[in-house]
């Protein structure tokens, strides 16, 4: 490597530190000459004037000077895959404010540079890939069908790949999903449509059930089942089922909703009943006849068979009802 000799130093500094002013006019004894690219092509963030010209120097001593200008940002990069145009003047200005002065080298710019971002094309596998690896972490009840790739993707060159940040379903069975490239240096966030199976899992009957039965853990097995089959009233909670009454017949695998079942009566209509009046902190009973069936914590209709009046009561437990405070 070549010793940086004092006189060294000085020429930097006389060509990176602005004095008074800053002047347009090509110095003839400049040795540092700029000459301009056309068209190039960038793969990071910031456009970088070692980027768009040739900087060269026939002397030695101009190698720190010349390695300082190659890094100077004189724009940022388009997308992936995208194009801009830097004029050449405006290259100059960001020299110039970066103390270079523009007295002091030889340079040629085209009027405009055309700068393109390089990118590569992610394939279809790749994208499945990431997208089935987010469903088997987060949604694992949603089974891909097809992912839709109806245009080209373009991510960075340096970017490690896409994941998936999200998924929103539009209707049943499709979904819009959020994907992000992983990139050193700018993410590309795209979003596309999917097709998918969602499945869920439902208790549905173990055998055939009668219509009036009284439904016990062995009448009841979970089954996955296709969400689109799943109506809005399924039973999610086994315990809404057990020891609960079947409205209708139930056929083996049918999946089981809410109005399939109530809760089975306490009382009957008809049964006889032992009425409890209380009014304070006196309390009396009485023979009566159900005129309604009804769970625990219902009310019901009873007739005294002492004084025939029908009178409301809450049911207790089976074969008692209270009546009043």
């Amino acid at each position: 490597m070549a010793r940086i000799t004092f006189a060294t130093v000085l020429f930097i500094l006389s060509v990176l530190v602005p004095q008074n002013g800053h002047s347009e006019v090509v110095s003839s004894g400049s040795s540092i000459n700029i000459q301009g690219k056309s068209e190039v092509v960038v793969t990071e963030r910031s456009v970088r004037l070692g980027d768009v010209a040739h900087i060269e120097s026939p002397r030695v001593q101009d190698d720190e000077v010349m390695i300082h200008m190659r890094q100077i940002t004189v724009a940022m990069s388009p997308k992936a895959g995208e194009s801009v145009s830097l004029e050449g003047t405006k290259i100059l200005e960001r020299l110039s404010d970066e103390g270079v002065r523009l007295d002091s080298i030889r340079y040629s710019l085209p009027r405009q540079i055309t700068v393109t971002r390089a990118f590569r094309e992610v394939s279809a596998d790749e994208l499945e890939r990431a997208l089935i690896s987010f469903l088997e972490r987060n949604e694992p009840q949603v089974e891909l069908k097809k992912l839709v790739v109806d245009r080209p993707i373009r991510i960075s060159t340096d970017s490690n790949g896409v994941e998936v940040v999200g998924l929103k379903a539009t209707h049943s069975g499709h979904f819009g999903v959020d994907f992000r490239s992983l990139s050193k240096s700018d993410e590309a966030r795209f979003q596309l449509r999917a097709y998918a199976d969602e499945w869920r899992t439902v208790p549905v009957a173990a055998r055939p059930l009668r219509r009036g039965a009284i439904v016990v853990a062995e009448d009841i097995e979970l089954a996955r089942m296709n969400k689109v089959k799943v109506t809005r009233d399924v039973v999610e909670n086994l315990g809404d089922l057990v020891g609960f009454q079947l409205t209708r017949d139930v056929g083996q695998g049918e999946i089981l909703s809410t109005s399939m079942v109530v809760i089975p009566p306490v009382i009957k209509s008809g049964s006889r009943v032992t009425l409890l009046y209380k009014q304070g902190r006196l309390e009396a009973t009485a023979s009566g006849v159900a005129l309604e069936s009804g769970p625990r914590g219902a009310e019901i209709k009873i007739r005294n068979e002492s004084s025939k009046r029908i009178v409301s009561g809450k049911v207790i437990e089976e074969g008692l009802v209270t009546v009043g405070g």
